[in-house]
């Protein structure tokens, strides 16, 4: 599943200088002539001192760099915040030196982003403006349970009279994009710790509140995609996030770092090169910021981009990747352990990994952790913990998880007889019929199993239309209870192929460009044997080859789609 980008961003370097074309044309004109009191007057309707990546992006932002030093304190604000947001720190104490408004946020974000590995919480929790250092503390270090946390606590806050009495804030605009900001927010934290169902809510609402043009605003479909794709759906992403990235509206390096942050779990979903390119940015836009913590988890995010690209041997850097987090808080300890369990495949590793996680209140990592853990050694703890998780959280598709890893989980839970609907889902998101029709057998046959199981079993066999399944739904459908009845309505929409399961499986690796030998490999059979089933399906299917009994199964399965 490889995502689409419509421009080329392999070289984003967001301090280059950008076009000033899409600036309103009286600031443009006013900064040309030197004019200060038009420059303030046009500034005061566009530049927002707390919230400064907005419809304008770096062309505002750019522009705010060169304002003059002393002459006005709200200059040297715009200025100092424009500073942070770029990681020029001579430049913001330039313009603390010359008094500018609420230094007290100013100097708490350099404290927040220059803070040490091992700083877990903010130098000074009662400041005025400790919520808006919040969301920070907690993405440098990783901490998605607290974001959860503080991103719910912020609908209850209200920061109306900081921003009325401050002269760099322009109110009307700060007050109307709240609710973006909050929507936002709730959705990512609900895709790091929560839920997805909620996430995805929260990323629709936002697609219908005011601001059309506001970065929050326009990286919400790309997020609403990454989330289906998460929850089981099959579409291939179309993102716009890069592309918008790049253009001279696109964020500040700061905020461009923050969105990508939240967007790397997801986008290790996608394949292709958008997860690795995304990881090299976001860890360059770190190392121009000087954060400590920012570039480890960038580094972090880089090293794993890298080893999925090229699996199966131990990334170099991963040792000193891990002697860096031991030194740094939980949070940020979480991703290289996961990474090392899943290089390792040792219990004792990614038993570490989900505990990490679980204390940093990352869920997707847990999902991840116990997914691999019973793929390859799985127990009745991990089982249960696996099939409460996926139910809870709506994860499909867990992260960093190869569809061959995620069915032999599933099978590995159904085998030690604990039946779930997430458990019947996370097979079928798989891709693996043969396996679909296991767990599946299992829960229908499973009289004790709760009932949704095993509907949801019955939806899954009328999905697979091979001949064992077909078997299966026609003896179902002679019931008169509730498995008979959706067996019935099942079967009455389900796609028959004829085919059997591994000859579904055989022809979908097929026509994902696998080579005889390459299936033979990941399904541990023969060559002989692949070229058998491909020979069986393609005289089932009426094709000609290999390619055409590709198109023909796809053919069928859009039908049992629709």
């Amino acid at each position: 599943m490889a995502a689409t980008l419509t421009t080329h961003t392999a070289d984003i370097d967001l301090w280059a200088p950008v076009s000033r074309e899409a600036l309103p044309k009286p600031l443009v004109d006013a900064m040309a002539q030197r004019d200060w009191a038009n420059v303030r007057a046009e500034l005061g309707t566009v530049m927002d001192g707390i919230t400064t990546d907005g419809v304008y992006g770096r062309a505002l932002l750019q522009l705010a760099l060169e304002l003059p030093v002393g002459i006005d304190p709200v200059f040297d604000s715009y200025r100092a915040a424009a500073s942070i947001d770029h990681g020029d720190w001579d430049g913001l104490r330039r313009c603390l030196a010359s008094s500018p408004v609420e230094p007290i946020q100013l100097l708490g974000m350099r404290n927040v982003l220059l803070a040490p590995l091992n700083q877990i919480a903010p130098r000074d929790p009662l400041s005025p403006y400790a919520m808006l250092f919040a969301p920070y503390e907690y993405q440098l270090n990783q901490i998605h349970g607290g974001y959860r946390r503080w991103s719910r606590a912020m609908l209850s806050f209200q920061a109306i009279e900081l921003v009325w009495a401050r002269p760099d804030v322009p109110a009307g605009r700060h007050i109307r994009q709240r609710r973006l900001q909050d929507a936002m927010s709730l959705a990512f934290a609900e895709v790091e710790a929560g839920r997805l169902p909620t996430a995805m809510a929260f990323t629709l609402e936002a697609q219908h509140l005011d601001g059309t043009n506001e970065p929050l605003r326009l990286c919400a479909p790309d997020l609403e995609e990454l989330i289906a794709v998460a929850l089981g759906d099959e579409r291939i992403p179309d993102l716009r996030l890069l592309s918008d990235l790049a253009k001279p509206t696109g964020l500040s390096p700061l905020g461009a770092w923050q969105v990508l942050l939240h967007f790397l779990p997801l986008l290790s979903m996608v394949g292709g090169d958008t997860f690795l390119r995304s990881a090299r940015i976001a860890e360059r836009i770190a190392a121009g910021l000087g954060s400590a913590r920012a570039q480890l988890a960038s580094h972090a995010w880089r090293v794993t981009a890298e080893y999925t690209s090229a699996p199966g041997e131990r990334h170099p850097e991963l040792p000193g990747l891990r002697a860096q987090a031991d030194r740094a808080g939980v949070g940020l300890r979480v991703l290289p352990q996961l990474l090392a369990g899943i290089i390792s495949k040792r219990p004792a590793d990614l038993a570490t990994a989900e505990a990490l996680a679980r204390r940093a209140g990352n869920r997707w990592a847990q999902v991840t952790a116990l997914t691999w853990m019973a793929a390859h050694n799985p127990n009745a703890r991990v089982a249960r913990w696996l099939a409460v998780l996926l139910e809870a959280t709506g994860w499909r598709r867990p992260l960093l998880v190869p569809a061959e890893v995620a069915a032999d989980a599933a099978l590995g839970v159904a085998s030690l007889g604990v039946r779930s609907q997430a458990i019947v889902e996370l097979a079928s998101a798989s891709g693996r019929p043969n396996i679909l029709l296991e767990v599946s057998t299992r829960h229908v046959e499973d009289t004790a199993a709760p009932l949704p199981s095993r509907l949801a079993a019955v939806e899954a066999l009328g999905t697979l239309g091979t001949t064992r399944a077909d078997e299966l739904l026609a003896r179902l459908s002679r019931r008169n209870d509730d498995l008979g009845k959706r067996a019935r309505l099942v079967s009455q929409r389900r796609r028959r192929t004829g085919l059997s399961e591994r000859e579904v499986e055989v022809v979908q690796l097929a026509a994902a460009g696998g080579t005889n030998r390459e299936i033979a490999e990941r399904l541990s059979l023969s060559q002989h044997t692949i070229a058998r089933h491909l020979a069986n399906a393609r005289a089932k299917l009426g094709a000609a080859n290999r390619t055409e009994a590709a198109i023909k199964l796809e053919e069928l399965d859009g039908l049992a789609r629709d």
